[in-house]
């Protein structure tokens, strides 16, 4: 029966493309597309190219109809024996080889996809990212969900909303809090609200929860604000401490002096910081008994010119407990000119090596003792055994050098060692902005010695500053003698979009780097955009290795789209 069946299809096939037209061919095959029918879409197009072998419009339906099956690879093959850059057909290959590859059985090959789908930015990225954020994988929800951020559409949002609600997990929930806040989701309030106030609600859920919630007001009633005020939920206390500073309400700081003597400790700082930053007179909390609360109340004074507050951090600063020497640095180096003279006199003083960057940064900052302060970096720079990052979670305003505390994650492989190489590129960006003398020796030490790890955002960081003597610096290294120097220059260059030479040394690196430099290759070109890239990019979709088709499509679609 199934070969009467073809029997029946190969004589009406034959018979339709005796007495139709080109286009009328061409449409049948769009048309079984059109009910999901690729296979049949497939085998009448092969017949129908016999008839007219240089249909272009037949060949863009064959590749079509592959690419909808599933064999991607046959879609490339047919299109290299025509090689027709035609726009709308490279998008199709490219969008080809990444849906595929979203049901790969291959964790590595499906997280790759859905980058690549998500970084198009293009409609056909939303249902396959409203299928992970449905996921059973708790790998695959988190990470989806960091890309919906990006997103405006309704139909994410209102999954992330369910998500809020529903998520188990707590890592996961953790980024449902964090994306939407980022995407301001007004719905989302009074759950924020709940998890704020909710006293088993854990400190980072808390301070997401926070700044998410803050973010989202527009104004507020002295009404609704008396009420978050005198709230029996610490967690309410706090939010209205963070509207008045996120609103710059400086009128309504006088709600919030009755929390200056609140049992929560939390809520005590929340009140010194807002009338800190809206500039408020007012001396409290110095002789606190929560190290925290004084180091912030210390702060406060300093700002405001009382020299009792200098003796509270000086006090931190020169004590036995790193954590609250670092807290108590971080303090005074956010106090600008009015504690520039302690800060100097602590650099010289403290051997601490987290404590001098701190102030070193402050004093920087203010263009101050540039000089000294430049060799202290540097200085600490030179020990690369130690990893690092930026601690605030005890503060949110005063962001402190620390010994990193960062563990593994599974979803960014090497976690701990891209977060110590982002802390460091942002004090060699600090070097080369200053016109340190080391400065250009340093950055090459860096990329010389350190794995690229690092991904795009965190390689911009070297030049985020704007300089033109920091991004001067890293060109100069695209014509280094040492190849790896010049592989990872080109890639901070690319990454950062400006410097045409850097994607021909990424292209002609390519074919000698190892697979993970490949991929990182392939995401900078697609991150810069640069439609020249285009016919690279295609043949490296011919490529036997699944990953490096996946990143070779996502940044070829961007280079189409750029």
């Amino acid at each position: 029966m199934i070969r009467n069946f073809k029997l029946i299809l190969f004589f009406s096939i034959l018979f339709f493309s005796l007495h139709a037209s080109e286009q009328d061919l061409a449409n049948r095959v769009h048309t079984h597309l059109f009910i999901h029918d690729p296979a049949t879409a497939i085998l009448e197009a092969k017949q129908f190219l016999k008839e007219y072998p240089e249909s272009q419009e037949l060949q863009f339906a064959l590749i079509r109809a592959l690419c909808e099956k599933g064999d991607d690879t046959e879609a490339i093959s047919i299109w290299k024996k025509s090689v027709n850059y035609d726009r709308k057909l490279l998008e199709l290959l490219g969008w080809g080889v990444l849906k595929k590859s979203d049901f790969s059985l291959q964790q590595f090959v499906r997280i790759s996809s859905l980058i690549g789908i998500a970084l198009t930015r293009d409609a056909k990225a939303i249902p396959i990212l409203l299928s992970s954020l449905r996921s059973s994988s708790a790998l695959f929800r988190t990470l989806a969900i960091r890309l919906s951020a990006n997103y405006r559409d309704e139909p994410l949002r209102d999954e992330l909303l369910r998500l809020l609600k529903e998520e188990k997990v707590w890592h996961v929930r953790l980024e449902v809090i964090k994306a939407v806040g980022q995407t301001g989701i007004l719905a989302a309030k009074e759950q924020l609200k709940e998890i704020i106030g909710n006293r088993k609600t854990l400190a980072e859920e808390k301070s997401g929860a926070l700044i998410a919630l803050a973010s989202m007001y527009e104004t507020i009633e002295d009404s609704e604000l008396k009420a978050l005020v005198k709230s029996d939920r610490a967690g309410l206390r706090q939010l209205a401490c963070e509207v008045i500073s996120v609103l710059d309400l400086g009128d309504k700081v006088r709600f919030i002096l009755p929390l200056l003597k609140d049992a929560s400790p939390d809520v005590r700082i929340s009140a010194l910081t807002t009338l800190g930053l809206s500039k408020t007179k007012t001396i409290a909390c110095l002789d606190d008994t929560n190290p925290p609360v004084a180091i912030t109340a210390g702060w406060l004074s300093i700002l405001q010119d009382d020299k009792r507050g200098e003796e509270v951090l000086k006090h931190w600063i020169l004590g036995d407990n790193p954590e609250y020497r670092r807290m108590a640095s971080a303090a005074l180096s956010k106090t600008g000119k009015h504690g520039a003279k302690l800060a100097w006199k602590m650099l010289k003083t403290s051997e601490d090596p987290y404590v001098r960057v701190n102030l070193a940064m402050g004093l920087i900052g203010i263009r101050e003792h540039i000089e000294k302060s430049c060799t202290a970096l540097h200085a600490a720079l030179q020990d690369p055994g130690s990893k690092w990052m930026w601690e605030h979670e005890n503060h949110f305003l005063f962001r402190s050098l620390a010994p990193s505390k960062v563990v593994h994650i599974d979803q960014i492989p090497n976690y701990p060692a891209i977060v110590d190489q982002m802390t460091r590129l942002e004090l060699l960006s600090l070097l080369s902005v200053m016109r340190y003398p080391k400065a250009l020796d340093a950055v090459k030490d860096f990329l010389k010695n350190s794995a690229w790890g690092v991904s795009g955002t965190a390689a911009v960081t070297l030049l985020q500053e704007g300089d033109e003597l920091a991004f001067d610096a890293v060109k100069e290294l695209l014509c280094d003698k040492d190849e790896k120097i010049r592989i990872q220059a080109a890639l901070i260059l690319a990454l950062v979009g400006n410097e045409p030479k850097a994607v021909q040394v990424l292209q002609e690196a390519y074919t000698k780097a190892d697979r993970e430099i490949k991929i990182h290759i392939l995401e900078a070109l697609g991150h810069i955009g640069d439609p020249a890239s285009i016919p690279f990019l295609v043949d490296v979709l011919g490529e036997p290795f699944q990953v490096l088709r996946v990143v070779a499509a996502s940044a070829l679609i961007q280079c189409l789209y750029h």
